[in-house]
């Protein structure tokens, strides 16, 4: 599942604590300021609570309820601030091109394909805003069906009539808690504005599927809001905004590294900061 859009900001002022066992522990609020435990106490919660029958926590059903009814747009998909799409793709190219880009390079030299996955791909807004630029294939996982669908029909995503050969190959409708990407197809998996749907053990086990989906050398690249401490619940969207803190703690959980991390430039104070964060295996 994916959280396509940009939250105002809501600022929290929670402790980080430490379990009995030692373990840093993130305490959360509601968007309405209502306290909601621990990570791991909140986390216990919706584990044990409403499954669907399929037996997968309610809490997956209601996001994808919650973007079914939300335009298969840009503005849609970045709820109403779709004006900061360029600024987004601006710093993520430099992102891109400082930490990959003499890889993308050799790549060209040798003629061989450069490929990326879209993680939450949404209407397709990231590739056709830049991937499709600097990678020969893009995949997209994406799992909201009409989202995908104004994806697979627009040809800057698509790539339809590009001199470079450029394009958009695979479109999966598959949410991330599921997803398993192809071994060793990926130079890059990007993930942005998404992983606030998952609970900490599924995108912990994302991370694992996705570095056996990575090419030796490759890199995954996750974009994501942080919360000022601890975790921010939306109960709305059914999702969390973890802090930078928080989202550290679960690429270590990961048994991964992050080897850069940049803050996103140019965006509208009331918005959330956001985060890039370079990571490997």
């Amino acid at each position: 599942h994916r959280r396509r859009h940009h939250r105002r900001r809501r600022d929290t002022n929670v402790p980080l604590e430490m379990s009995a066992r030692g373990v840093a522990q993130f305490r959360g609020v509601d968007d309405l300021g209502r306290d909601v435990g621990t990570h791991e106490e909140f986390w216990l919660k919706v584990k044990r609570g409403a499954k669907n029958a399929d037996g997968k926590p309610l809490w997956y059903a209601k996001g994808i309820e919650y973007w079914d009814a939300i335009d298969a747009d840009v503005d849609g998909v970045l709820g109403g601030f779709g004006h900061v799409s360029a600024a987004d793709a601006r710093d993520s190219i430099r992102v891109l091109r400082d930490v990959y880009g003499a890889t993308l390079g050799a790549r060209r030299a040798s003629g061989e394909k450069a490929t990326v996955l879209d993680c939450g791909a949404g209407v397709g807004r990231v590739t056709s805003s830049f991937l499709i630029e600097y990678f020969d294939e893009v995949d997209l996982v994406e799992p909201v069906g009409h989202f995908l669908e104004a994806a697979r029909v627009d040809e800057a995503v698509t790539g339809a009539g590009r001199r470079d050969g450029h394009r958009a190959v695979g479109f999966f409708k598959e949410p991330l808690e599921e997803f398993t990407p192809e071994i060793g197809r990926y130079d890059v998996i990007w993930i942005q504005w998404c992983i606030g749907h998952l609970t900490d053990d599924d995108l912990v086990a994302f991370f694992h599927r996705c570095k056996e989906g990575l090419k030796p050398g490759g890199i995954i690249v996750m974009k994501e809001n942080n919360a000022k401490d601890g975790f921010i619940l939306d109960l709305e969207d059914s999702s969390i905004t973890r802090s930078h803190e928080y989202l550290l703690h679960v690429i270590d959980k990961a048994g991964m590294r992050c080897v850069e991390h940049r803050v996103q430039t140019g965006f509208p104070k009331e918005l959330f900061t956001v985060s890039m964060y370079v990571i490997q295996p």
